[in-house]
C-alpha cells in the first residue's frame, strides 16, 4: 500500500459516523440453559450452572450475586461465581443424599446495558429419587402497619437443626412459596431483611410459628421488633375534658386487650378519676368519623329552611358525582387490565387487626386544669412481656384571646358627673378666698 492510500485510509477510520454494533441492547437475560435439569432426580452434580443468552453483571441491583440467587435448603449462603453469561452455585457443605433442592433467580439481575429481570425463575432437582410434596404458602405482613412485606427472607427450619434451612424470599406483594418439603414439624420465621444481608438484625421485625407440614399448609406471618422489656407509658394528652389520649414506647398487645380495670388516672391529692371505656386510638379515631359524619348528615336533613335544602342538594349532587368517578375508574382498570398481557395479583389481605402503641380513655366526669397521675398496671407488650409504669401529665386553663383583658373594667354611674379636681395655683401667688354662702 502506498503512502498516500495508507493515509487516506486512516482519514476515513477516523472521519465521524455511526457507532459500531447493531441497536441499543433493552432486553433483560434470558436463562437458556440450567445444569442439572428442572425435575431431574439422583443427581450427582456439585454444583448449579446457570447459562444466559449474553453476558450477566457482576453486581446486580441488589449489590452481589448472591443476593438474588436462593438455594434451599442450604446450610449458609451458597457460594455463586460469576463466569461471564453464566453463574455456578456450589452449597457451602455439599448437597445432602436424597434430600429436593430448588434454586430461585431473583429478580434484578441485570446484564452489561443495565437490563435487569423483573420476574423470579425457579428450578428443582433432587439428590434422591422422589421430590416431597410438603408446600407451605402465604404472604408476610408487617404488623405495625399492615402492609405486605417486600423481600422479606423465610426460613424453616425442622427438628433440632439449626443450621440447615428450607429458604424463601417474598416477592413484591409480600407473598411466599416453601415447596419440596418432607413431612414432619417445622419452625417457619419471617424476617423484614431491611438491610438484605440475609440474616436477623436487632431491631428488625420478625415473626416465627411452628407448625406441621404433610402436604399443603397456608401460613401468614406478621412481623414486628422483639422486645424484653415490656411496654412503657411514655406520654398523655388531653384533647378535652373527658377524653385521655395515651401512648406506649413499643406496642401492645392484642390478646389480652387492656381494659378500663387496668388503666388509673389521679388526681393531685390521690383520689381517682373513674374511666368509663378504654380502646385503641386507631378504633376510637374511625368511630368518631363516622358518628360525625352521621350527626352532619342526620342535621342537614333536620334543616327545613331554603339553606339546609340547597346544601342537601349540594350534597346529594357530590354523592353522585363521587359514584360516577368511581364507575369511571374501575372502567378504566378494566380497560387498562384488559390490555396488559402479563397476569397481576392483588395485593394480599391481612387476617389480623394492626398493632398499636396508642390508646384513648373516656372519662366519666371532664377533669377541671391541674396535674394528674396516669398508671397502668400490668401492659401485655406484643412480645407478651407484662410490666406497670406510670407517668404525670397536666391540663393547662383554657388559653385567653389575645387582646383581651384579664377582667373588664368596672362600669362607669352616668348618674352623678365627674368632679372636677381644684387647679393648682401658679407659684409665688397667693389664692382667693373660698366663697361662702350667706
Amino acid at each position: 500500500m502506498t503512502a498516500t492510500a495508507a493515509a487516506a485510509a486512516a482519514a476515513a477510520c477516523a472521519s465521524p459516523g455511526a457507532p459500531p454494533g447493531g441497536p441499543l441492547d433493552r432486553v433483560a437475560p434470558v436463562i437458556v440453559k440450567v445444569t442439572p435439569d428442572s425435575g431431574a432426580l439422583n443427581v450427582k452434580d456439585r454444583s448449579v450452572t446457570v447459562a444466559f443468552n449474553e453476558v450477566i453483571s457482576e453486581r446486580p441491583r441488589a449489590g452481589d450475586l448472591s443476593a438474588v440467587v436462593v438455594l434451599s435448603p442450604s446450610d449458609g449462603p451458597a457460594r455463586v461465581q460469576w463466569r461471564r453469561d453464566a453463574i455456578t452455585v456450589r452449597p457451602r457443605k455439599g448437597f445432602r443424599a436424597n434430600t429436593a433442592y430448588s434454586l430461585t433467580i431473583m429478580p434484578g439481575l441485570g446484564d452489561l446495558s443495565g437490563n435487569a429481570t423483573t420476574r423470579a425463575r425457579t428450578y428443582v432437582f433432587s439428590t434422591g429419587a422422589t421430590l416431597p410434596g410438603g408446600i407451605v404458602r402465604g404472604a408476610v405482613f408487617d404488623w405495625s402497619t399492615l402492609k405486605p412485606a417486600s423481600g422479606a427472607l423465610i426460613d424453616a427450619r425442622i427438628g433440632s437443626d439449626t443450621t440447615f434451612r428450607w429458604i424463601a424470599r417474598t416477592d413484591s406483594t409480600g407473598r411466599y412459596t416453601l415447596p419440596f418439603l418432607p413431612a414432619g414439624s417445622y419452625t417457619v420465621r419471617a424476617v423484614l431483611d431491611a438491610n438484605a444481608n440475609g440474616r436477623l438484625e436487632p431491631r428488625e421485625s420478625w415473626d416465627s410459628v411452628t407448625v406441621s407440614v404433610a402436604d399443603s399448609l397456608r401460613l401468614d406471618l406478621y412481623g414486628f421488633v422483639h422486645d424484653t422489656l415490656g411496654a412503657r407509658v411514655v406520654g398523655a394528652d388531653l384533647r378535652d375534658s373527658v377524653t385521655l389520649r395515651f401512648s406506649f414506647d413499643r406496642p401492645l398487645a392484642l390478646d389480652p386487650v387492656l381494659t378500663s380495670d387496668q388503666v388509673e388516672v389521679r388526681r393531685a391529692d390521690s383520689t381517682r378519676v373513674p374511666i368509663r371505656i378504654v380502646a385503641r386510638a386507631a378504633a376510637y379515631d374511625s368511630l368518631a368519623r363516622t358518628r360525625e359524619a352521621a350527626a352532619k348528615d342526620s342535621a342537614l336533613r333536620a334543616d327545613t329552611s331554603a339553606a339546609g335544602r340547597a346544601a342537601r342538594t349540594r350534597a346529594d349532587s357530590l354523592r353522585v358525582i363521587a359514584v360516577r368517578d368511581s364507575i369511571e375508574r374501575a372502567r378504566v382498570e378494566a380497560r387498562r387490565a384488559a390490555r396488559d398481557t402479563t397476569t397481576s395479583m392483588a395485593p394480599p389481605v391481612p387476617a389480623r387487626p394492626m398493632i398499636t402503641a396508642d390508646y384513648v380513655a373516656l372519662l366519666n366526669e371532664p377533669l377541671p386544669p391541674g396535674t394528674y397521675r396516669i398508671r397502668i398496671r400490668d401492659a401485655v407488650s406484643v412480645s407478651r412481656i407484662t410490666r406497670s409504669s406510670e407517668r404525670t401529665f397536666t391540663r393547662a386553663k383554657p388559653a385567653e384571646k389575645k387582646g383581651e383583658p384579664e377582667s373588664p373594667p368596672a362600669a362607669a354611674d352616668k348618674s352623678k358627673a365627674p368632679v372636677a379636681a381644684p387647679a393648682k395655683p401658679a407659684s409665688g401667688t397667693i389664692p382667693p378666698p373660698a366663697r361662702t354662702t350667706p
